[in-house]
């Protein structure tokens, strides 16, 4: 059975792989711009967003801090993400608070699966063309991790970011949209989407 879920690891990696290949079309033609979608804000909250406006707006969550200490919070929250069937809604939304004490990123965790995966990667990269920086867990044979990044309209960002267990079946699928980058920039590496 191990060999068969090291077998489907490899398989589902590839199809990942060849679906978000920055080589393969994605429809830019219509793509819009990240800052023309979320300059106002995300998930129905400004960038303004205080503590006690985010916790009204989605009541019922929890305050903790993220790995990097940061303020966050996350609430039970079953929407639509742009526009995807019904399959892949939300099932969690969760909130940082930058230094001036307002929302600084939304983050959408979805149910972690490779549909959910591709679906993401794919509807981003019609929406907004190709992405253009990546983080890799690069000291592993089969990465641990991968978050791709659209960053043209920094500060504005959008990050699609995955993790997967030993094993190679999914842990983490989520969509992330922030107005400070450098929470997610740092130590991603550039993209070229010109074939060479």
């Amino acid at each position: 059975m191990r060999g068969h879920n090291k077998a489907f690891s490899l398989v589902t990696g590839l199809a990942f792989f060849v679906l978000a290949s920055p080589f393969v079309a994605a429809g830019t033609a219509s793509a819009g711009s990240v800052a023309d979608q979320f300059r106002g804000g995300a998930f129905g909250l400004p960038w303004n967003a205080s503590k006690s406006a985010i916790q009204a707006k989605y009541p019922g969550g929890k305050w903790d801090k993220d790995e990097a200490g940061i303020d966050r919070y996350c609430a039970p929250s079953r929407q639509s993400l742009l526009a995807l069937p019904p399959q892949h809604q939300t099932r969690e939304l969760c909130f940082l608070i930058g230094g001036d004490g307002t929302m600084a990123s939304a983050t959408a965790r979805m149910d972690p699966t490779l549909p959910a995966l591709l679906a993401i990667v794919n509807r981003s990269r019609t929406r907004f063309g190709d992405f253009d920086a990546v983080k890799r867990d690069e000291g592993s044979i089969q990465s641990r991790f991968t978050y791709m990044m659209w960053t043209k309209d920094a500060p504005i960002v959008v990050v699609v970011g995955s993790s997967n267990d030993a094993d190679g079946r999914p842990e983490m699928v989520a969509f992330t949209v922030a107005d400070e980058a450098s929470l997610y920039t740092s130590g991603a590496d550039k993209v070229s989407n010109r074939p060479k």
